[in-house]
Order: C-alpha cells, then sequence, then structure tokens
C-alpha cells in the first residue's frame, strides 16, 4: 500500500509532467521559427481572382467603429468583386439605424439582422456566410486593422499551397497600459511559438477569428460554422483539419488587434477564449480522433488546444506542496524540487531566447508582467476550461470591452490565494522547510504582484 507522502509525490509529479512538456514544445515551436522561418511565402493573386465577401459580426458595438470597419474593409486591395456583408445581433432600431449609416458606401454592403442569436459570433459569421456569395471568404472584427494587401497574398497563398484558408500575423495596436504593453509583447512570442514555429514544422496553421481568408468551397464542404459553440475560429479549424485541409500563414503586420487594457479585462478575456477552446474541442474531438489525418496533426492538436490548464496545475501543485509539508513533512517539498528546477529552467528558457535576440519588444518587464498575470488569473481560467469540457453554459458571455478602463468586478480568487499561500509560506518557514517554502513563495509572488499593481480591480 503507497504510503500518503509518496502518494502526494506521485500526484505532484503527475501535474508537473504536463507543464513541462508544454514548456518544451512551446520551446521547440519558437526555435523551429526562427531558425526555418515559415514555409509560406506571401505572393500576390494573379490568376483566378474572384468575389471576395468580407463577414463583420457586431453585437454591442460602437456604430460609428461598425461604419469605419465597413469603410476599411470597402478599401482592400482586391482587383475582383467586393461585398460586405455585416451581421447584427443587436436590437432592430440599432440594425434599421446602421442601415441608414452605410446607406451610400455602396449596393456591395449588406446589413443583417439576425432573429436566432445561436452559437454567439460562430453563429453570427455562419449565417452571414450562407448570405454570402464570393469564392473567398473573410472574416473581420469590427476593432482589428488588417493590412489592405491581405486578401490578395491569402489568394496567392491558396493557389500556390492549395491551402483551405490562411490566417494572418497577429500584433497589438495598443501599448497604452501596463496590461495592453505586457499582453502585446507576449502576443508576439506566443504567435512566433503558435503560428510560426508550428508552420515552420510544416502543420497547419491556427485559423484566427479575425484576419482569417478562407476558400468558400472548404466552407461549404465542412458545412461552414454550423453546430458551433461560441469559439468561430477554433471550431472552423477543428473541422477543416479532420477533413485534412492546410491553413497557411502570413507572417508580418497584417492583423492589428485591440488588446484589453485592465487586469481584470484580460482575465474575463482569457476565462472566454478557455472556455471556447474546450467547448469546442468537445464537440470535435471525435471527429478529429476518427479523421484519416496523421497522428502528428491530432497530437500538436490536442498539445496546442489544452494550454490553458498547464498554469492552474502549477498552482496546484504549489498548493498541494504547501499544505501536505505541514501535515507530513518537508521531504514532500525536497524530493519533488527537480520538478520545481526543470520547470523554472524551461520557463526562463523560454523567455530568455526572445529577451537575448531582442525579438518581439519583449523586456524583462512586460515577460514578468505578464507571466504574473496569467499565473495569477490561472484557476479562473481552469475553471472556464472545465465548464466548457462539460458543456455547462458560460454566464455573462458578452464582448469584451477593450476600450477605456473598464474594471469587471469579481470573486476576489486572487485575494483568497494570496492570503492562504503567505500563511503556508510562514508555516513551512517556521519547521524549516525550505524546500516547500520555495515551492510556496513561487506561487505566492504572483499573486502579490498583481494586488501591487491592480488592487482595485481585484478588490
Amino acid at each position: 500500500m503507497i504510503n500518503p507522502l509518496t502518494a502526494v509525490v506521485i500526484v505532484v509529479t503527475v501535474l508537473m509532467i504536463y507543464p513541462i512538456l508544454i514548456l518544451i514544445y512551446d520551446i521547440h515551436n519558437y526555435l523551429a521559427y526562427r531558425r526555418r522561418g515559415i514555409r509560406d511565402e506571401a505572393v500576390e493573386c494573379i490568376n483566378g481572382l474572384g468575389a471576395l465577401s468580407i463577414i463583420i459580426p457586431t453585437w454591442h458595438e460602437s456604430m460609428d467603429a461598425v461604419v469605419d470597419a465597413v469603410k476599411r474593409a470597402l478599401g482592400f486591395n482586391w482587383p475582383g468583386p467586393i461585398e460586405v456583408i455585416v451581421v447584427s445581433d443587436d436590437d432592430e432600431d440599432y440594425v434599421n439605424e446602421l442601415k441608414r449609416r452605410v446607406t451610400g458606401l455602396g449596393d456591395n454592403v449588406k446589413v443583417l439582422r439576425r432573429i436566432n442569436k445561436n452559437a454567439g459570433k460562430a453563429g453570427a459569421i455562419d449565417y452571414g456566410f450562407r448570405h454570402s456569395r464570393g469564392d473567398y471568404v473573410l472574416t473581420m472584427d469590427v476593432d482589428s486593422l488588417i493590412d489592405s494587401n491581405f486578401p490578395l497574398k491569402a489568394c496567392g497563398l491558396m493557389t500556390k499551397s492549395n491551402a483551405a484558408a490562411v490566417a494572418g500575423r497577429w500584433f497589438g495596436y495598443n501599448t497604452d497600459t501596463l496590461i495592453s504593453e505586457a499582453v502585446t509583447a507576449s502576443m508576439n512570442l506566443a504567435v512566433d511559438t503558435i503560428q510560426g514555429g508550428r508552420r515552420a514544422r510544416g502543420l497547419p496553421a491556427l485559423v484566427v477569428g479575425t484576419g482569417t481568408m478562407f476558400k468558400a468551397s472548404a466552407l461549404r464542404e465542412v458545412d461552414g460554422w454550423s453546430g458551433s459553440g461560441p469559439q468561430d475560429d477554433i471550431y472552423i479549424w477543428l473541422k477543416l483539419i479532420s477533413r485534412g485541409f492546410d491553413v497557411g500563414f502570413i507572417d508580418g503586420k497584417v492583423v492589428g488587434v485591440e488588446n484589453p487594457r485592465t487586469y481584470s479585462v484580460f482575465k474575463f478575456q482569457q476565462s472566454k477564449w478557455a472556455y471556447g477552446v474546450a467547448d469546442a474541442l468537445r464537440r470535435m474531438i471525435r471527429r478529429l480522433m476518427s479523421s484519416g489525418v496523421s497522428a502528428r496533426v491530432k497530437f500538436d492538436a490536442l498539445l496546442l488546444l489544452t494550454q490553458y490548464v498547464t498554469p492552474a496545475l502549477f498552482i496546484l501543485s504549489s498548493l498541494i506542496i504547501g499544505v501536505t509539508s505541514i501535515l507530513l513533512g518537508g521531504f514532500i517539498g525536497l524530493a519533488t524540487l527537480p520538478l520545481l528546477t526543470l520547470y523554472g529552467a524551461l520557463a526562463l528558457a523560454y523567455g530568455y531566447i526572445p529577451l537575448r535576440t531582442g525579438n518581439g519588444g519583449l523586456t524583462p518587464y512586460s515577460a514578468g508582467r505578464s507571466s504574473a498575470m496569467v499565473m495569477a488569473m490561472s484557476l479562473q481560467v481552469l475553471y472556464s476550461y472545465i465548464k466548457g469540457s462539460l458543456g455547462l453554459s458560460f454566464k455573462g458571455w458578452d464582448v469584451t470591452p477593450k476600450g477605456g478602463l473598464t474594471v469587471i468586478k469579481a470573486l476576489p480568487i486572487e485575494t483568497i490565494m494570496m492570503m492562504t499561500f503567505t500563511v503556508l509560506l510562514i508555516l513551512n518557514l517556521i519547521h524549516g522547510y525550505l524546500s516547500s517554502s520555495l515551492w510556496v513563495a513561487v506561487g505566492d509572488a504572483s499573486y502579490i504582484y498583481v494586488h501591487y499593481r491592480f488592487a482595485r480591480e481585484i478588490l
């Protein structure tokens, strides 16, 4: 029979294996991108141009912002016919006023209102797709700034590589707060890893919610976004790759996105994304695993779509060690110290490489701030991921309020965790359990930092 001490060591080891594996996976992808570059060469489409349909889903958006987005869409460099389809889930008065505002911009602008608002943004995009006539479909958010030459380059890449879709590289265009500056810098590293690295290894790029262009024929083959939950991009990506389609990627400053300006909004956004990713994986896991695509593509998709849980696994490991060391003795911390050392070394290596090369605008301050925020919100993100995996509803699903310094109040989990970790740290230090204290101190650090910087949003 396994004694309690051994059981705790086994549990922590099992919890930590996956975060360590994901860090190795991320480092491998990042290095592949830096050494090989992407295999997609952006070229302009000169043959076979057809009609382009641009779908802009809206809900609770500023009308001025929607009108500006329509004007930007009409300004894309596309020699063929363009149609812009705005799909609104707002009330009838809003839609009627929007129709009046876009009158005069062209007969190729449609404003549609959904009566049945199922599946949120994904449902709105699917509704627009089924009312479109284009040979190509480009999805575009109201607040995104897409390179006007992107459709031509994406078309050329589809013709050259036979990809069913092409995603443009995201970059953050706002760095006016500590949050947005850190998120923008860490986004560059994430895109290098997730898009650039995976593409360098010959894997299908990830479809993104704004700034992805599709072949309409491929969308029809997979029945568009039908059956989707709220996360449009992951769901359609899983549909495409399960059918064996490839997805290309265009590097450079292609799709400018607005990042959250406050900690609470960033947490809300990450919780939404975690829920949506888990929900899409729940809906599509059987189709993916039973498809004829290679085991390599399947394994990569699972690694990619389960990364949201890894920060919380570390926090839970730290918490377990802190508590059980008081109950069973400090040997637990000592026995698991190699896991902490390996995890810390890999995390430092992953952050050090772009810092050393100066790529992506990452600094020690933005890297540390981003890591601390991700760790501090990890339990809430894990909770959302579990709800998505189980098919439970996400209360309060809405457009992420990025403009201004919005604060979203919620249960102060960070405060509870900071107090818990601090008490455990003191107790472990009193007992002289230094290895366990180190585990607890690392877990506590992120909660102390977010209270130091963002206490007003938490309390």
